[in-house]
Order: structure tokens, then C-alpha cells, then sequence
């Protein structure tokens, strides 16, 4: 019985939002509840209960976004404290509903992953990681929406036409896993949007990817703001093809800005703190680290302005 109230309530949350006009319904929430190396399927798609069989209770991650695909909305929330060598297996590797991954960590010292072999945003699709570090050994392609907000994403990205990759004080790199970084000509190839603010993206050393951080292709548009390119020694250039557009106090190297504040010599460690209120979103838009601490930070100096990549 409770099964089929559900599915009723779900059809006709659906009936209303494409017909009457209306704000669409809360999205529904889910909490993994396993061993984070456990996989399983949902036993009912779209029924609105996140399970592997029928009364088990017991909710996988691809249980909850194959749930969350077949509704078209959902927040799956992850436990906070995971072993960072102990992930989550994703295995549901295609994203077509608007879904975030959340967790609520607030620590210094992050141990949270998420793994899957690779990963497909369809068009229309969306994920939102907040603060939960993702990473793919394969091709992550994005034809609908990947937004990352105080995460870490480890792997090569392919943006489409049309498709947006919107990264805000997180980091590209291997940071958050033991797996090798990807080779190739760049960590992000983009042909459609690629918009990273306070973020870090990292290359170069022993068992990292020499690629470039970015490659921007055909009508492919990459906006940077007050982001640091970090390559541990590599003198090759972080950006190829069309160059970005700076929304100012970037480090970087032969990326081509030309905006107020950027350093294009490929020094990260100068000058750090020094982005007026509003650039790139500096205490309006973004108010928070990586960490969550305020930013502008209240001990800044001089006041107001916010330090450029992931933390104040």
C-alpha cells in the first residue's frame, strides 16, 4: 500500500507541475545507507523509495540515481565521515535527471569520493556536486550541467555544445584520489560553457597529468576568476585553442588574460589577496571557501577583499 500511494502522489506532483504553471515540487531526498563499496540497482524506478529489493531498505548510490533519473529531481545525501581509500562506486554512470550529491562535511581534512569508471551528463540532465570530490579514471562527457561547489574533480572532462561546466572554489587534480590523473592534451576540453571561480586546477610531477588545464575548441567560451593554474614545475602552456575570457586575478601561464590583476608568468604565490567586493563574485555570489569559512575573510586585510583560489 505504501508503494502505491507513492507512486500515485509522485504522478500527480507530475501532472500538476507540466500543467498548472506551478513551481516545480521539492526535489526528493535520499540517503545512502550502505557499505560505500556496495552496488545494487533499485528495485522500482520512479516509485519514489530508494532500495534494492522490496522492504530492504537498503538505499545504494546507483539505487538513488537510477531513482532519481526516473523522478527527474533529487538530492542524495552521502554519510559524512568515508575513508577516502574506501569510495563510493558509482556503476549508474548516466546522469539524465537534475541530481546533487551532498554532503554536509565541513572538515579541514576531506574523506569523501565518489568513483566511477566514467560518467555521461545527457543533455537536459544535471549534477551538482556539493562538497563531495568525484573522480573518473575514464571520460566524464557533459552535454547538460556538472556544478561543483567546494568539491574536487579528478578526471578528463569533455564539455559539449550547449553544455555548461560551472566549477566554484573547487579543484581539479588528483587530490582527492590515489588514481592516476588522465594523459592527453587537456583536463577539460570545451566546446560549449566552462566557468571556474576561486577555483585551483593542478598538473605536472610525478604520476600528474601534463595535459593542459584547458582546451577550448570551435564556439567554446572559458571564463576564469580569480583561479590559480598549479604545475609543479612544467614550463607547457595551461591553456590551448580559443583563449579565456578573465574576469580578472587569475595566476596563470600562456592562457593568453589580459584582465585586472592577472598574473600571467605562471607564479602562484603572488600576489594572493588582493580581489575587490564583487569581482568574480568576491563576498556577494560567493560568500564561503572551500572550507566554508567566510569570504571575504573578517581578519582580511585590507578589508573586504578576498584571496584568489580555493580558501581565504
Amino acid at each position: 500500500m505504501k508503494r502505491a500511494i507513492t507512486t500515485l502522489a509522485v504522478a500527480v506532483l507530475a501532472l500538476g507541475w507540466t500543467t498548472a504553471c506551478e513551481p516545480p515540487p521539492p526535489p526528493a531526498s535520499f540517503t545512502v545507507n550502505v557499505t560505500p563499496s556496495a552496488t545494487g540497482d533499485d528495485a522500482n524506478p520512479g516509485d519514489g523509495i530508494c532500495e534494492t529489493a522490496p522492504g530492504n531498505g537498503e538505499c545504494t548510490l546507483d539505487a538513488a540515481v537510477q531513482e532519481g533519473n526516473a523522478l527527474g529531481r533529487a538530492d542524495i545525501h552521502l554519510p559524512e565521515i568515508v575513508g577516502r581509500y574506501d569510495p563510493f562506486v558509482l556503476t549508474e554512470t548516466t546522469i539524465t535527471g537534475h541530481l546533487a550529491f551532498i554532503s554536509v562535511q565541513n572538515l579541514e581534512m576531506r574523506a569523501n569520493e565518489v568513483r566511477s569508471a566514467d560518467l555521461q551528463i545527457a543533455a537536459g540532465g544535471r549534477l551538482s556536486l556539493e562538497q563531495t570530490d568525484f573522480s573518473a579514471p575514464g571520460t566524464t562527457t557533459v552535454e547538460g550541467v556538472l556544478y561543483a561547489h567546494r568539491s574536487i574533480f579528478a578526471g578528463r572532462l569533455e564539455v559539449g555544445a550547449g553544455a555548461l561546466l560551472s566549477l566554484v572554489n573547487s579543484a581539479g587534480g588528483v587530490l582527492a584520489s590515489d588514481l592516476p590523473a588522465p594523459t592527453g592534451e587537456a583536463w577539460i576540453t570545451n566546446r560549449g560553457m566552462v566557468v571556474v571561480r576561486f577555483g585551483q586546477l593542478y598538473r605536472g610531477g610525478t604520476g600528474w597529468s601534463t595535459a593542459a588545464s584547458f582546451n577550448t575548441l570551435d564556439d567554446g567560451v572559458t571564463t576564469l576568476g580569480a583561479t590559480l593554474l598549479v604545475r609543479y614545475g612544467l614550463t607547457s602552456p595551461d591553456c590551448l585553442g580559443t583563449a579565456p575570457v578573465s574576469e580578472g586575478y587569475n595566476n596563470a601561464l600562456g592562457c593568453g588574460l589580459a584582465g585586472p590583476g592577472d598574473v600571467t608568468d605562471g607564479t602562484v604565490n603572488r600576489p594572493m589577496h588582493d580581489i575587490p567586493p564583487g569581482v568574480a563574485g568576491c563576498g556577494t555570489t560567493v560568500t564561503v571557501d572551500w572550507f566554508g569559512r567566510t569570504r571575504p575573510a573578517p581578519y582580511a586585510w585590507p578589508s573586504g577583499q578576498c584571496s584568489r583560489g580555493l580558501w581565504e
